[in-house]
């Protein structure tokens, strides 16, 4: 049965952005495509940063490396550490940008991540990114912010909110994950919450990262948000060369989507209700995002 995908966190643009820098720019058609075509629709695909390199220049070449015309894409930015302005922001607008995240795992000029200081939240400039996203309709993810920054944020504004790959920290207790609190806010604010199939996010113990153990987050994020709130947000790290995978055996990489398709049916949820899960609920809300 063919059922739609749309991917709320995937680090494509990076990938082919790093794969170009090593003189290749054939990234996308030789190793994404073949893993996406007919089993995923499409997806936030973001630029990261985890290290100093010229944010405006890979954003804008990164987006000419992917088919965005065989795709439902929204361009995504998954760290502000190299935005060293913000009249910056108008520049990455007009690229087509309208997904941000205020950080990845660091403390930088705007926000602090999960491995920032715990007492450290927005900053001055953090609140103005905010009202410029707020005033452009952008989407606003507060996935990797430190408990503080997320509450920044949340007390902040409630508009075009998701968490795009984060579990459950009461099912797994990792700073990446949520508490059940930050859950609630989430729902208070309508937001969409994605859940992640990074193995240490669903379990602490290697031989508990499971889809059985995935299972019991979505069970939990529903039975909070409902189901119309609730979303996936993959995180595939295949292509990041690690030893191991980072991600759960039967979720390996973006060609196995089907393993979680058929466990869904096997858990009993209904056809209408795995589609919400994996492609209407983000859909429906940000359809105008995707790039034309």
């Amino acid at each position: 049965m063919k059922i739609k995908i749309f991917d709320a966190h995937a680090d494509i643009l990076f990938d082919v952005y790093q794969a170009k820098l090593r003189g290749d720019n054939k990234r996308f058609n030789d190793y994404h495509l073949p893993q996406l075509k007919n089993r995923i629709s499409g997806g936030i695909w973001a630029v990261y940063s985890s290290y100093e390199f010229d944010l405006i220049k890979a954003l804008s070449e990164s987006k000419e490396l992917v088919d965005l015309k065989n795709f439902e894409v929204i361009l995504g930015i998954e760290g502000l550490r190299n935005l060293k302005n913000l009249a910056d922001l108008q520049t990455i607008y007009e690229l087509g940008y309208r997904h941000i995240m205020l950080t990845w795992n660091e403390a930088n000029a705007y926000a602090t991540g999960v491995e920032g200081p715990s007492d450290r939240g927005l900053t001055e400039k953090g609140y103005q990114v905010l009202d410029f996203m707020i005033s452009h309709d952008l989407i606003i993810d507060v996935s990797h912010l430190n408990d503080k920054s997320f509450n920044d944020v949340l007390n902040y504004t409630n508009k075009n909110i998701i968490a795009s790959h984060s579990n459950l920290r009461s099912l797994c207790d990792r700073s990446r994950n949520l508490t059940e609190e930050q859950v609630y806010k989430l729902k208070e604010a309508d937001a969409l919450l994605g859940l992640t199939f990074a193995g240490s996010f669903i379990a602490k113990e290697i031989k508990d990262r499971t889809l059985d153990s995935f299972m019991l987050h979505l069970k939990k994020a529903i039975s909070i948000m409902g189901i119309d709130n609730v979303c996936f947000g993959f995180d595939f790290m295949d292509y990041f060369s690690y030893k191991t995978t980072a991600n759960i055996e039967e979720l390996k990489d973006a060609s196995m989507v089907q393993n979680l398709i058929d466990k869904l049916f096997a858990e009993g949820y209904k056809k209408e209700e795995i589609e919400k899960l994996t492609y209407y609920n983000f859909i429906n809300r940000y359809q105008r995002h995707l790039v034309k």
